[in-house]
């Protein structure tokens, strides 16, 4: 009689026999069934594979109900492999348990609803014959993902190795359609394709999601949101966090058959923070070679709703491409919402050159080329070395009301090169010419434009030479971007500090150990309420819009001539409410800062956090008119991470007869 394995005896055991939920470890041997023991695990267990065994099929987590995390990883033990907060490599591989995919489609899967899995210390690698699929699905598209309810969620992949075949390449290393999902300290490889590849790519998942300390590569985009409409309805990628990840293109690409795009593209999204990255190696390709896109796309037509708003870029280091951003207000195919609330800010640019360019296809090298008319675009404390005719480049582009115009621009405490243009505007002129016309009402101040000439910009800015802008830096040719001492940028900006990067603040976002949490630092527009209408966007007591702007509901809106312009909301009165829904990154405590005037003594309000008021009364001051903003702030409000209901309710009128206007509030 053959004697069997007293490994493989256990392992039986432990799949047959029944147990209270707990936290068994369950051994999965070279030649064991891991299938049966992912069925078999309940919540707080862990599935030890063992290292260096390759475990091959098309492996599915299903739901288990619970809130404690099943485990897989590598038997490896933990003192031999990268400790928590510092990414994998593929040095460490050999130590790694690796599952392959077969010909049929992803390594792993979730099935709908799943929760509370964990992927650690393990390697995934495609079959030669699979290269058109997902290395890993977290969620679905499609019918089997059409509603809320079906989303798995709660999922984390920490210092794993995804790659795909160093000749065949992979098409997507994980499609990210989950929610509450942190793909971390990872190492993504070989995700090209003649087609179209991305090493993350999400369409059909409500977030929020973590993206940190990964080495990512991807031939057509290494993370883009969007590209696909999502099978949910009304479903925008909201709460996206990208932070100190090494995000690149290995230049060897450049004389192969992938197509190539772009590093970062958002194409639906909102409440996103882009901190701590380096982003390097774009060039002209499939498209134009801009590293970071923020583009509405309705892809298949099917989602008027999609939009790209709230979003921070900010202690980026981007650096060897062939431009820097490229923006646009709507999707110019098929209908899509206005991109708004876009920050840049405290970003060093470098090698945003021509040199980028490929035959018959060159290079514009601009630092930004924004159209179609995106509302409230900021940029501030940027170094950006550029060698493109233009600097930023502003256009009409689509719109679907035919107003091209950027209201609330904002491009302040900036180090530019003017080269031959600067900033400018098409078909209208350089400098204040094409401001006037794309960007009314901009605040444009203490940029520091290389080589331009002061009678073609507005006052209050600096006009060195080319030479004397060069010279300021410590060593261009190190890429050294730090103001020698002497240099007249030194504490000049609008807040007392150097014009162009802090680089205190970006080094210790780029080096920070463990990564800093970040506040959900966006900013809401009054008149950006919920949709669905009367009762369930908001409430007003009064018919129609009595200012006649934005939107053709019951809510009173008007043009703001605040700084930034844009609108406010006004004639509130007591009863009446508008809802918000934002998704926090984190839980924790924050300030509220509120947008606010009366031309008199203000009424009262409060704000309400998922049905539970957080502030208690707030009062609107006299501001001195209804147009003299001011800005009000509650501190210590506490959000939990995830999707939160805001609703700014009215109470009390004030001595005018209404509460007051508001214009925006900001959570940080």
């Amino acid at each position: 009689m053959r004697r069997t394995s007293s490994v493989v005896l256990c392992l039986a055991a432990a799949l047959l026999a029944p147990r209270a939920s707990g936290a068994a470890t369950i051994t999965v041997n070279g030649g064991g069934d891991l299938q049966a023991a992912i069925r078999a695990a309940v919540p707080g267990d862990t599935i030890v594979l063992q290292a260096g065994t390759t475990f091959t099929g098309n492996y599915e987590l299903p739901a288990k109900g619970g809130t404690s995390y099943i485990t897989i990883r590598s038997s490896t033990p933990d003192a031999s492999l990268p400790p928590a907060g510092t990414r994998m490599t593929p040095n460490y591989a050999p130590l790694l348990a690796r599952i392959r995919s077969d010909a049929n489609g992803p390594a792993m899967r979730t099935t709908a609803g799943a929760s509370y899995w964990r992927l650690l210390f393990l390697e995934f690698a495609p079959r030669v014959s699979n290269g058109a699929a997902n290395l890993v699905e977290l969620g679905a598209a499609g019918t089997s993902q059409n509603t809320m309810a079906a989303v798995p969620h709660h999922l984390v992949m920490d210092r794993c190795y995804l790659h795909g075949d160093p000749t065949y390449g992979q098409r997507r290393g994980v499609a990210l359609n989950s929610g509450d999902t942190d793909v971390i300290n990872s190492y993504f490889a070989d995700f090209k394709s003649a087609n179209e590849a991305q090493a993350i790519g999400s369409w059909n998942g409500p977030g929020p999601f973590l993206i940190e300390n990964n080495y990512l590569e991807g031939a057509g985009e290494n993370i883009m949101f969007g590209g696909a409409d999502p099978s949910i309805p009304n479903l925008v990628a909201t709460g996206i966090t990208i932070r100190r990840n090494y995000i690149t293109k290995p230049t060897s690409w450049i004389m192969q058959s992938w197509t190539v795009k772009n590093l970062v593209e958002f194409k639906n999204a909102q409440n996103v923070v882009v901190e701590g990255n380096v982003i390097e190696n774009s060039w002209v390709a499939a498209q134009q070679g801009y590293a970071v896109l923020f583009t509405p796309r309705n892809q298949d037509g099917t989602a008027p709703w999609t939009i790209v708003r709230n979003v921070v870029f900010r202690n980026n280091i981007v650096r060897h491409v062939a431009g820097g951003f490229s923006i646009s207000g709507y999707d110019d195919g098929r209908p899509s919402q206005q991109t708004s609330d876009i920050t840049i800010s405290n970003n060093l640019f470098y090698d945003v050159s021509t040199a980028w360019s490929i035959p018959n296809g060159a290079a514009a090298a601009r630092f930004a080329i924004i159209g179609g008319g995106p509302r409230n675009v900021t940029i501030d404390h940027n170094t950006v070395d550029n060698n493109g005719s233009a600097t930023i480049l502003i256009y009409g582009g689509y719109t679907p009301t035919s107003t091209v115009q950027i209201y609330g621009f904002q491009l302040t405490n900036n180090l530019l090169r003017d080269n031959a243009y600067g900033v400018f505007g098409d078909a209208v002129g350089e400098g204040s010419a094409g401001l006037r016309f794309y960007t009314p009402n901009a605040i444009v101040a203490r940029n520091a434009f290389g080589g331009a000439a002061a009678t073609q910009y507005p006052t209050g800015n600096d006009f060195p030479t080319m030479a004397q802008w060069q010279a300021d830096f410590v060593n261009i040719g190190a890429a050294n971007y730090h103001l020698v001492a002497t240099s007249l940028s030194k504490n000049a900006s609008t807040d007392a500090k150097d014009i162009g990067v802090d680089f205190t603040a970006l080094d210790a976002a780029l080096n920070a150990t463990p990564a800093p949490t970040p506040a959900p630092t966006f900013t809401v527009q009054f008149e950006n309420y919920d949709t669905g209408g009367e009762g369930v966007g908001y409430h007003d007591t009064t018919p129609g819009n009595k200012g006649g702007l934005y939107r053709s509901d019951n809510v009173d809106i008007a043009a703001a001539n605040d700084t930034g312009g844009g609108y406010y909301v006004g004639w509130v009165k007591a009863g009446e409410w508008v809802n918000y829904t934002i998704s926090a990154a984190t839980a924790g405590t924050f300030t509220i800062d509120l947008r606010v005037a009366s031309n008199g003594a203000g009424g009262t309000f409060h704000i309400e956090v998922n049905g539970v008021d957080k502030t208690g009364p707030l009062t609107i001051p006299n501001t001195g008119g209804w147009q003299a903003w001011t800005t009000i702030s509650k501190r210590g409000v506490a959000l939990g991470a995830g999707k939160q209901v805001i609703r700014v309710v009215m109470d009390t009128n004030g001595a005018t007869g209404g509460v007051g206007n508001f214009n925006w509030f900001a959570i940080r």
